[in-house]
């Protein structure tokens, strides 16, 4: 015994001596050749492999085999008619008997396929099922190797089909934002992927677009003369009021600070949005009384948009006013330069194309619009569009013409939209040439957090 121990290693002295001698000055490349001559390895599975053609609809089942010292199984395949549905089977078992955990394709003729498949039972054998025209070449074999190695090629150019070998990879998408920051990219309800463009207006409404919002302004002014003058477009151009004020007042502080209905019966909760007196955007909801006003919980500097948040339309008008230094009659604000929005019955909601951009943020206009509403036959205008920075005067930002006998209605699309800074007032002007002109305008502006 200890002779053939001695025997056998020498012998195997002399292998290592004499492979490494042939690599005496690149003992790098003695020790990768040794490591291929491991790795490429392997083993025939014969009964596994056959040359046998089959007959219509008959099978060919492999013998049980041991693959737990496999690496990966390759089966080649080559045969002149189609196997039945997912007519190759390639089983593994724990047992050796049942063999639930099956890889199961579908073999076109004469397509010459690899499979290969990772042990993850003990035992492994093959099942080919021929289709409904009989063969007169097969040529299966199946291959045990002791390390895993490419599946198999498949050309670009190449035909992808539903039974090629492919592996199953998931993954997760991720983005680098400007701050350095790394985040996996999101899909939809419906499993797509999202994208979203900043620039997309629906994106943004959906609340996808972070740090964005919009605001759609209309306004109209629903009964003013040539004496007026250039009138703001909103509610309170209405000749003959009590609250009439043509051109609408803006507030040094933040003293807006009532509401009040001229109905006696509206009682219905009123949503107020505006801005405080550092000029960041609040929304408050307010139940009106009647003709008794009502206190906003947050005094405002500015108010853009009222509505009824109710299922009852409002009987007549609603205001929101500066209390001090004016009375209140019938509820009614008697000094129009005191009010800051009006909401007419009908519409249950202001309309007024003013806007002042909220702090901590800067207005991107995308379009504006004008137009006459109910004016007079042969009647003209003239629209302005106004802003005012922080601190400034109100500045022209465009002007244009319409005419009933002519354009009624005109649209300005920006190709680069119009930037507002933080705390600049907007607001739409028109005058006319005939008396009881109406006219209705507004824009469009995202505003992006600074």
């Amino acid at each position: 015994m200890k002779i053939k121990q001695k025997i056998l290693i020498g012998f195997t002295t002399v292998l290592v001596a004499f492979t490494c001698s042939l690599y005496i000055f690149k003992p790098s490349e003695a020790i990768a050749s040794i490591i291929r001559l491991i790795t490429l390895q392997g083993t025939v599975l014969t009964g596994n492999s056959t040359t046998t053609p089959l007959a219509t609809s008959t099978a060919f089942t492999g013998t049980s085999v041991d693959i737990l010292n496999c690496g990966v199984v390759f089966v080649n395949v080559y045969a002149d008619s189609a196997s039945a549905t997912d007519g190759l089977s390639l089983q593994q078992s724990n047992d050796g008997s049942n063999w639930n955990h099956t890889d199961d394709y579908t073999y076109a003729t004469s397509s010459n396929k690899n499979y290969s498949i990772n042990p993850h039972a003990q035992y492994f054998r093959v099942v080919f099922t021929n289709g409904t025209t009989a063969q007169s070449a097969f040529r299966m074999q199946a291959i045990c190797k002791t390390q895993n190695a490419k599946a198999s090629s498949h050309r670009i150019k190449d035909t992808i089909i539903g039974d090629d070998d492919a592996e199953l990879v998931k993954s997760a998408i991720t983005g680098e934002d400007e701050n350095g920051m790394w985040y996996n990219v999101d899909v939809d309800q419906d499993g797509h992927l999202s994208i979203h463009d900043q620039s997309s207006g629906l994106s943004i409404a959906q609340g996808n677009v972070t740090g964005a919002s919009f605001i759609h302004k209309f306004g109209a002014a629903e009964d003013f003369d040539t004496g007026d003058g250039f009138v703001t477009v909103w509610d309170g151009a209405e000749d003959g009021e009590a609250y009439e004020a043509m051109q609408m007042s803006y507030s040094a502080t933040a003293n807006i600070d009532y509401l009040v209905a001229e109905d006696s019966g509206d009682n219905q909760e009123v949503e107020v949005q505006g801005l405080d007196s550092n000029f960041e955007l609040v929304v408050q909801t307010k139940t009106l009384t009647g003709q008794t006003p009502v206190a906003l919980d947050t005094p405002l500097i500015r108010v853009f948009r009222v509505k009824n948040n109710n299922s009852t339309n409002f009987a007549s008008h609603v205001f929101v006013y500066v209390s001090a230094g004016t009375t209140v009659t019938a509820g009614v604000p008697q000094d129009g330069a005191k009010v800051r929005a009006v909401v007419h019955a009908d519409n249950n909601q202001t309309e007024m194309a003013v806007f002042t951009i909220p702090a901590g943020k800067t207005g991107y206009m995308r379009s504006w619009y004008g137009s006459t509403a109910g004016a007079k036959k042969d009647s003209s205008h003239t629209i302005k569009l106004l802003a005012r920075p922080f601190g400034g005067v109100f500045q022209l930002k465009h002007k244009a013409n319409i005419d009933v006998n002519g354009t009624s209605y005109i649209q300005h699309e920006y190709i680069e939209p119009e930037v507002f800074t933080e705390k600049t007032d907007i607001e739409m002007q028109m005058d006319t040439d005939t008396d009881q002109a109406g006219v209705a305008g507004g824009f469009d502006i995202v505003l992006i957090d600074n």
